[in-house]
């Protein structure tokens, strides 16, 4: 709001010419950032020069005119706006871990941390879905976090519920992931399991508890986590990632498997087809859903001319 003000008085405007601001003043404020900003950014200043009419009680102008020219402005958005894409976490990333962490009963903190990573890539989850910025025990909010009775036990099939309190597109009834047992070390609930026995935690516990070296319990947080694990990728050759980069693994790993984007969408949690932005190695998945496609056309096929031999 303080840019908008600032903008309207270079412009010399009058206090009458802003309260409300009239669309074409609107039109000329966003087009005053073609060429230098990101689309997503000017379209927050607008954003935030509508609440500031409308808490004045004020009738808010902006139509389609401005719509078009935000749309120009984001077309002419510079190179340098745009974030390079995260690579996503694979599952080289979690056996260099699985490796690489001492899991031999002796470090619960590191039984925790085994636990988050598989967890998140198997359920599609960004890092702050578990971890968060405190580790005391006393700042733990059961509200937007998970204790360990929000992970139920393993059904008949072996897969294991994990109930989020609350996400960012579900802040008052969570979420619910679904995490599949499997064989090997990218399985998350083998690894639950063995983090909650080492780190002997009750159910009211967090869920991301661990015990120190202290003997005390702890909670395990985001930026702990990301530099346990960035540091032994790091030693290994492999790049750097951030908490949203087990998400983006998670989704690709399934689509590359060979998963329909309709199943990976329901079980990432996904509200809208959002999540297509955060595929990766779109190649190969261009050509497991290419080859299925024409297997199942030749199959489809193949059925057709059966049933137009076949005597009657």
């Amino acid at each position: 709001v303080g840019e908008f003000l600032n903008w309207a008085d270079s412009a010399g405007l009058d206090q009458q010419d802003i309260l409300p601001p009239a669309e074409a003043t609107l039109c000329n404020f966003a087009a005053s950032f073609a060429g230098r900003l990101a689309g997503a950014t000017v379209k927050a200043k607008i954003s935030a020069v509508k609440g500031w009419v409308a808490r004045r009680g004020m009738q808010w102008k902006g139509g389609a005119n401005l719509g078009r020219v935000l749309s120009g402005v984001e077309r002419r958005a510079p190179a340098s706006s745009f974030r390079k894409e995260r690579d996503p976490v694979k599952e080289d990333h979690l056996r260099v871990l699985h490796e690489s962490l001492d899991l031999s009963g002796k470090c619960g903190k590191d039984h925790a941390i085994a636990a988050a990573a598989k967890a998140l890539f198997a359920g599609q989850m960004c890092a702050g879905k578990l971890l968060g910025s405190s580790p005391a025990l006393s700042d733990f909010n059961h509200k937007a976090f998970p204790a360990v009775r929000d992970l139920l036990p393993p059904n008949n099939t072996g897969e294991c519920i994990l109930r989020l309190p609350k996400t960012k597109t579900a802040q008052s009834r969570g979420e619910k992931v679904i995490l599949v047992s499997k064989a090997g070390h990218t399985c998350p609930n083998c690894a639950f399991r063995h983090h909650l026995q080492v780190n002997r935690l009750g159910s009211e516990h967090p869920l991301m508890a661990y015990e120190n070296k202290h003997n005390e319990l702890a909670i395990l947080t985001k930026s702990n986590f990301l530099t346990r694990c960035n540091d032994i990728w790091s030693s290994k050759g492999l790049p750097r990632m951030t908490g949203h980069c087990f998400c983006i693994g998670g989704t690709t790993h399934l689509l590359i498997s060979g998963m329909p984007p309709d199943v990976v969408k329901a079980l990432g949690r996904w509200k809208s087809n959002a999540f297509l932005k955060y595929w990766r190695n779109l190649d190969s998945l261009a050509s497991i859903h290419l080859h299925r496609h024409h297997a199942q056309q030749k199959y489809h096929n193949r059925i057709q001319h059966r049933n137009r031999s076949a005597p009657y």
